[in-house]
């Protein structure tokens, strides 16, 4: 089969399923061309972490129009089984740009919809037009029954058989077998301290000052003694503002900034336990990956989020409750041993449920069901 795929900003999620996907068996015989930005070394890394010559990357223009002048451009010069977009923003340039051409297109949701997105009139303008686009895709693919449950919930015009919800997976056996890194070595912790993980991004979906306000509660009302510290990972975002933050509050010495890792696997079991304090998720890939590696999680009950936690070990927080992220990390810290062997007898478990090549597979199904709606 041959794919015409597009991505405005193929990195974060979007990059980890590239990796995690078209590296799969179901794939091999699929001819790739991916139009996107060439941004933070993407041809560098799919051809380190892919097959060779599964995805051929055409770098895209700058700017919107010249996306969509693009595409259309490949779609009318190739003969494309299938037009694959990833993001909402990718979809609907390459839809607009697919007027005219009947190449079946399926586009993949890595993200939710928010009210503030559509507010005044402005918003409302924005949402009618992209309705109007969205409604024209042949097929969307969202990566959670939640993330399927948000895009109808905005776009209700949009027919419930048109959208196909498949739970993402990871490179689970990649989790299950690393080793761990010393990481309270190399911040100069004890052992007997405590170490807390956090491995989102520094922007508010994740809910970085959620934790930072939960260490508050810790240090000022539960009294936890040793005191738990912080490891965070990566830089970018609102960091800056964020360490500013937990400085306000004098809790900059529980807390400890490394690079960002290529050892996931060794990092999350490094740490004690994880703290995912999440507003949002489009799928929450690192409750999957602390899962497979057998590592406790705390994480919050939001949408994304739950639908992977949930029949797991982990204990889940109201959204946004700072109190109950403490009580609730408290509680896993004060049974840490007996907690951890819980999270490595259900580790086989979360291996079989988040496994990739399921995902993967589905995911080559529905391409063939979509190409074939060509001419209907």
């Amino acid at each position: 089969m041959k794919v015409l795929m597009t991505a405005l900003q193929p990195g974060g999620g979007i990059r980890t399923f590239f990796r995690y996907v078209y590296g799969q068996p179901a794939f091999e015989g699929y001819s790739f061309t991916l139009l996107a930005p060439d941004q933070g070394g993407l041809e560098a890394f799919l051809s380190t972490f892919l097959p060779a010559g599964r995805i051929e990357l055409v770098p895209a223009d700058s700017g919107k129009t010249g996306l969509v002048r693009q595409v259309r451009k490949l779609a009318n010069q190739h003969a494309y089984d299938l037009v694959h977009s990833h993001g909402f923003s990718a979809g609907l340039l390459t839809q607009l740009a697919l007027t005219g051409n009947n190449t079946p297109h399926l586009m993949t949701g890595h993200d939710m919809f928010t009210k503030p997105l559509f507010t005044g009139f402005k918003g409302y303008i924005n949402h009618l037009l992209m309705g109007l686009l969205f409604n024209r895709l042949t097929a969307v693919h969202t990566v959670t029954e939640d993330a399927k449950h948000n895009f109808l919930e905005f776009f209700p015009g949009t027919p419930d058989d048109k959208v196909h919800p498949i739970l993402h997976g990871v490179d689970a056996k990649f989790f299950q077998f690393g080793k761990a890194l010393d990481i309270k070595k190399e911040i100069g912790l004890p052992t007997d301290v405590p170490l807390i993980g956090f491995f989102g991004r520094f922007m508010s979906p994740k809910g970085f000052k959620i934790l930072v306000d939960a260490m508050g509660v810790i240090k000022m009302r539960l009294k936890v003694s040793p005191m738990p510290h912080v490891v965070t990972f990566g830089w970018g975002g609102f960091i800056r503002e964020d360490y500013a933050y937990l400085d306000e509050l004098g809790l900059g010495e529980y807390f400890h900034q490394m690079p960002q890792t290529d050892n996931m696997p060794g990092a999350l079991k490094g740490v004690d336990l994880v703290a995912m304090p999440s507003r949002w998720e489009a799928c929450g890939l690192l409750a999957m990956e602390a899962l497979s590696a057998g590592v406790p999680i705390v994480g919050s009950d939001s949408i994304g989020l739950r639908e992977v936690l949930d029949g797991s070990p982990a204990r889940q927080v109201p959204v946004g409750n700072s109190a109950a992220l403490a009580e609730a990390l408290v509680a896993e810290i004060d049974d840490i041993e007996l907690r951890r062997q819980v999270f490595e007898a259900y580790q086989p478990d979360a291996v079989a449920r988040f496994s990739i090549e399921r995902p993967a597979r589905h995911l080559a199904e529905l391409y063939i069901a979509v190409s074939a709606t060509r001419g209907r």
